[in-house]
Formats: C-alpha cells, structure tokens, sequence
C-alpha cells in the first residue's frame, strides 16, 4: 500500500503546517544583514504565487496555505468517514502497520526522522492511510487461498526478468572507434578504453550499465549479447548517430519471487482494493462528506476560495 505520491503530499502538509508553529518575530534567514522574520515567512508560505493543482484539465493557481488547508480538512473527513463507518484505525493496528513498513523497508523510519518529521507525525500519516485503506475494504476479504490463486495465474507478475550487468563504450566518428578497437587488441582493459576514449555519461566508472533487466535493452543490444559469452565484447552497434560496443559482464536469469508472508500481505491489500474500489468507492464517498460538511474558515480569503474550489471540485466529480 506504499504510494510514494501520498507520502509527498503528507510531508508537504506536515512542512506546511509546521511553518504555523514559527515565532512572528523570530528570524530565520538574514540577507546582506536584512532580516526575514517568522511572520514575513509564513505570509509568503500562504499566497506564494504561481502554485495550485489541476482541476479537471486546467490548472488553477491557489495559494500553498489554501492548498494546505484543503489537505488538513479533507484529512479530517476522511478520519471522519472512518468514524461514521466504524472502520477507525485503532492504536494497535497502527503499530501493526508501522512494524510492516519497517519489514519492507528497514529505512522508511529513519528516512522520515531524518527530514525533522517525528514518529508521531509518522504514525499520523499511517492512520490517515489506513482509514482510507479501511474505508474502501469495508466488508471485503481475500483469502489465503485465493492470494495463492491469485500468484499462481499471474506468476509472470511476480518473477524477476533476466539481467545483463553491461559496460558500454560509445563514440560518434571512425576516428575513435580505431582507438578503441586498437586499446583492446593491446591488452587494455575495458574499463580502461571507455575512461580513455568513450564519450557516453559512464566513461568516468569504465562504461559500467549497472544491472539492466532484459526488457530494457534494444533488439540490436539483445541480439549481440547472444553471440557472446560472459567476459566478451559484442562487435560495433549503431545506435542512433552514435556507435557502441558492449562488454558481457555477467547475467542473472530469471527468477521467480517466492510467495513469502510479505508478499502474501501486498497481494491481499492489493487484491482488496481492486474489489472494495467497486463496492465503496471512495471518491463518491468524499464528494459526499464535502457536500454534508459545515466548514468554518476563518481568513475570509480562504473561505471565498474554498467555496468556489469545493463547488468546482463537486461539479469536476473529483473527491
């Protein structure tokens, strides 16, 4: 359920937010000895021009603490929601789901912590997720079985394709490609000649690709590397106005991922979603709770364009 655009989206609310909390007369910056205090700050945090979101097909420009304050209220709709439909994360399942997190990703903590957000903020987030989550799978299951159904008909999903770790030397006239092609008939190393003669981004490493997934190469690259064993050099390719020659390092075949318990886990969110979607559909849900909705704002620059955001928002059918 990790979706790397929700987290951006809640950070850039949390960040938002914790501007509120600066002292008006507090300086954070200073310019050739001019100061920029906390209230400067903030004010330009709330209508900074040129920024806003796309409503429908067409941009509209909205101030960042306008923006910010549709995210904390759609936020607490949402929390909202998951109270009416008796679906609110509980404490419990709200470590539950941080301790899954660190299983997938050991770092995603610290990764946070590290940018000045703190646990609990974190915790606040994954409540946020998690209603969601539990609005939308409300009264659905997938089984054990059918996530073992379900991995073995899409097994093509769930294997790693074949890798090629490759090391390329390119060049863009005949001049070169002589050079290159007498450095390897001396006996100089690859990695050598690319740093010597290969004008491609990775002449700086000896030409190193990486570890690239078979469908990442193109038929010419593909079709060479057939010809040759690990260790060898395909002959000169065109592509594009360039030419290139690549070194087989190694290869790593496919592989298929096994159905551990946390991709049991992922398939089963996954799986649930897919089916809760069509039985409670979240967006005609919001749209439904920002109708009901008694919103007091207190700027009166806000609440003029809430209004017209929200009312554009209900006619876009968004949510």
């Amino acid at each position: 359920m990790k979706r790397k655009g929700w987290w951006i989206a809640g950070l850039c609310a949390l960040a938002s937010v914790s501007v509120g909390q600066v002292d008006p007369a507090r300086v954070v910056a200073v310019v050739n000895g001019e100061e920029i205090k906390g209230a400067e700050y903030y004010r330009r945090m709330e209508f900074l021009p040129g920024v806003g979101r796309f409503l429908g097909n067409r941009f509209a420009e909205m101030p960042p603490g306008f923006m910010t304050l549709d995210e904390l209220i759609s936020e607490k709709l949402v929390l909202q929601l998951a109270k009416k439909l008796e679906v609110s994360p509980s404490d419990a399942e709200i470590e539950a789901e941080l301790r899954y997190r660190l299983e997938q990703s050991p770092n995603f903590l610290k990764e946070f912590t590290d940018n000045g957000i703190s646990k609990d903020d974190v915790k606040n987030l994954l409540k946020l997720e998690l209603a969601k989550f539990k609005i939308v799978t409300k009264g659905i299951t997938f089984t054990d079985a059918e996530v073992t159904d379900h991995y073995t008909k899409n097994i093509s999903r769930f294997t790693i394709p074949k890798r090629y770790q490759l090391s390329v030397i390119a060049v863009s006239n005949e001049d070169l490609k002589k050079k290159v092609d007498a450095g390897l008939a001396a006996g100089k190393s690859f990695e050598d000649v690319a740093k010597e003669f290969s004008e491609d981004l990775t002449k700086r490493i000896g030409g190193d690709l990486g570890l690239l997934p078979d469908y990442a190469l193109m038929d010419p690259v593909r079709e060479a590397l057939n010809g040759v064993k690990i260790g060898g050099v395909t002959k000169w390719l065109q592509i594009g106005p360039a030419w290139a020659k690549y070194k087989f390092v190694d290869a790593k075949a496919a592989e298929k991922m096994p159905l551990t318990p946390s991709l049991r886990e992922k398939i089963r969110r996954e799986q649930m979603l897919v089916r809760g979607s069509i039985k409670n559909d979240l967006k005609k849900l919001m749209n439904q709770a920002r109708k009901d909705a008694v919103v007091d704002i207190k700027s009166k620059e806000f609440a003029d364009i809430y209004k017209k955001f929200i009312d554009q928002v209900l006619k876009d059918g968004g949510g």
